[in-house]
């Protein structure tokens, strides 16, 4: 632990409890903060008790290096694992890492598998927008980065389902800006620039009267 980490008596009583998430929201708190070594430490408490927002919490700290070393193989370590417990966000995070070379692991069909994964854990393995339109878009929209993800793969294949996909992302980024969440400024101004090509100018107005 870093030297002058200290547990609080609320700490101690939600260790006492097993109370996973209440250590990890304390660590969230810190990392927004930008004490990240208390947040690491916070998160791997969280984790021991099997929180699975807090192993994803210390992916991503390892795969930035918040406090702690640079790993992006342990960041993939803690997504994978996060993975198997059902965590879209590690399934989208995981994703997003085999997309590009920017990590080094570059691998566009894993890429591709772990994003079809997490929209399947949120809809259904056959999942279809029509099946149930407003709960796939009420599952959806919390996951922006997700959605964006998906639109920008389906560019090349379906432009009704990168509109789709990408109208969900504006609007979810939306919600999260103005809950003060400025940092999904650039993702949400980079959605719209997609969205103002001339392949969406009919189908944006289309799909975002059937999707709202």
């Amino acid at each position: 632990m870093c030297g002058n980490f200290e547990l609080t008596a609320d700490d101690l009583k939600a260790l006492d409890a097993g109370d996973g998430e209440a250590l990890n929201d304390h660590g969230a708190a810190c990392y927004r903060a930008g004490d990240y070594a208390r947040a690491v430490e916070y998160y791997r408490l969280a984790a021991g008790l099997g929180e699975v927002t807090a192993i994803v919490n210390l992916g991503y700290c390892y795969l930035y290096g918040r406090s702690i070393v640079r790993s992006t193989e342990l960041a993939i370590a803690y997504f994978k694992i996060a993975a198997r417990k059902g965590s879209v966000d590690a399934m989208y995070k995981l994703g997003d890492i085999y997309s590009s070379s920017k990590w080094g692991v570059e691998d566009k069909q894993r890429s591709a598998e772990y994003y079809e994964q997490a929209i399947e854990q949120l809809l259904t393995p056959a999942w279809a927008f029509s099946a149930d339109l407003h709960l796939a878009v009420k599952r959806l929209l919390p996951y922006p980065s997700l959605c964006y993800a998906l639109g920008r793969e389906y560019l090349s294949r379906d432009l009704d389902l990168a509109c789709q996909f990408l109208l969900l992302a504006h609007v979810g980024y939306q919600i999260f800006i103005e809950g003060g969440e400025d940092y999904y400024c650039k993702a949400d101004r980079e959605v719209e620039d997609l969205l103002g090509q001339s392949c969406f100018a009919d189908r944006r107005k289309k799909w975002a009267q059937v999707l709202f």
